[in-house]
């Protein structure tokens, strides 16, 4: 069974047509109707079944067609790696963080990233860090740019570097005016918290539990920017990530209070062990060392 066989086949399966797939492979009729009898008497099974003008798969053509389809998708995946190794003028990278690095870690790389090597496509997918942890588990993304540490056998993690979670409130709060609060005085207030998906949700909960007593009055959100806006309005205080509120603490908006009970989260980069990464991938994990590099100078 060879690749130039199974093109055909599965071009003529989409076309339904031995003249259509033909023109399109610019290979003769002729040539084309050899390779899919060679490919029948391989297998030993009728692929096609003419009805009318068309050609309609039989039940091991449409068995065929789905193995097909993997097998070149393999081959072309492997053709955009081995051209991406030139220079990294093709390829692409699939990359899974949470919405606090999208926002704030990444823009910067990938921008740089995208202005030297502008033929690489980069996609993103963002969830919670556990939930993206699963993704690079499946192999859905190949990096993961997450909170730390991640649950899972299958994965190794290299650190970026430590963030610093601190405490939001607007300025007229009386949190405002205390220069170091305590659990105790956290838990005075309403708390607006990620969902309990969330690494920070499950830390913070956990300290402000074994400090005193569970938080009763929480409201949860998906996003840090939504966190913000109704910390801004007055509807409760929140624990977030320094980087994600510079903005808004030099401009007023919020003010931002150290909690040094609080345990540093660590950022990093997930991947599956022994997996392999594409050279656009091995390159912006390289750039991530660099921007975390600079962070910590």
């Amino acid at each position: 069974m060879e690749l130039y066989q199974i093109r055909s086949f599965a071009r003529v399966a989409r076309t339904g047509h031995l003249t259509h797939a033909a023109a399109e492979l610019n290979l003769t009729q002729p040539a084309v109707s050899l390779q899919i009898k060679a490919l029948e008497e391989e297998i030993g099974e009728q692929l096609f079944e003419r009805q009318g003008r068309r050609l309609l798969l039989t039940a091991a053509g449409a068995l065929l067609l789905g193995r097909a389809e993997q097998i070149l998708s393999l081959a072309d995946l492997a053709r955009e790696e081995i051209h991406a190794l030139g220079g990294l003028e093709r390829g692409s990278i699939r990359i899974g963080t949470n919405d606090s690095n999208c926002l704030y870690v990444l823009p910067d790389v990938i921008r740089a990233f995208r202005e030297d090597f502008p033929g690489v496509s980069v996609h993103l997918a963002n969830s919670h860090s556990r939930r993206v942890a699963e993704w690079v588990e499946e192999g859905s993304v190949e990096i993961g740019v997450v909170t730390l540490p991640v649950d899972s056998v299958a994965l190794t993690s290299m650190l970026l570097f430590e963030r610093e979670d601190v405490l939001i409130c607007r300025p007229d709060h009386p949190l405002a005016a205390h220069p170091a609060p305590q659990p105790h005085d956290v838990l005075e207030y309403p708390l607006l918290l990620l969902d309990t998906g969330s690494l920070s949700h499950l830390s913070l909960v956990t300290t402000l539990t074994d400090a005193d007593h569970p938080p009763e009055h929480v409201m949860q959100a998906g996003s840090i920017d939504v966190i913000k806006r109704y910390v801004e309005i007055g509807l409760g205080v929140s624990v977030v990530p320094r980087l994600n509120v510079e903005h808004e603490i030099s401009h007023g908006h919020l003010v931002a209070r150290a909690l040094p009970w609080l345990p540093r989260h660590s950022v990093g980069v997930i991947r599956r062990k022994n997996g392999y990464l594409s050279p656009a991938a091995r390159e912006f994990v390289e750039r991530l060392k660099v921007d975390a590099a600079a962070r910590a100078g």
